[in-house]
């Protein structure tokens, strides 16, 4: 009796360990995708940073061009 108590016991904590090891296996492949996935997004980063700038820049200048027109349309209105 005391051998199929202990039977049981072992086989329940090994169901358990299946469980948790099981589990550990999911946590990790889980990790390892999302650390592929920012180290993806760390390259696009900066290349996103110099977009961002160029497009500002471009707009800058067309607001400059556009905000002298509309000065030059003033002048000849007055």
């Amino acid at each position: 009796m005391i051998v199929y108590k202990k039977d049981n016991i072992i086989k329940e904590l090994q169901k358990e360990y299946d469980r948790i090891n099981f589990a550990n296996n999911n946590i990790q492949e889980a990790y390892e995708t999302l650390k592929r996935q920012v180290k993806s997004m760390d390259g696009r980063l900066p290349k996103c940073l110099e977009t961002t700038r160029l497009v500002e820049a471009k707009y800058e200048g067309k607001q400059r061009v556009l905000n002298q027109y509309i000065d030059e349309v003033a002048k000849l209105k007055q």
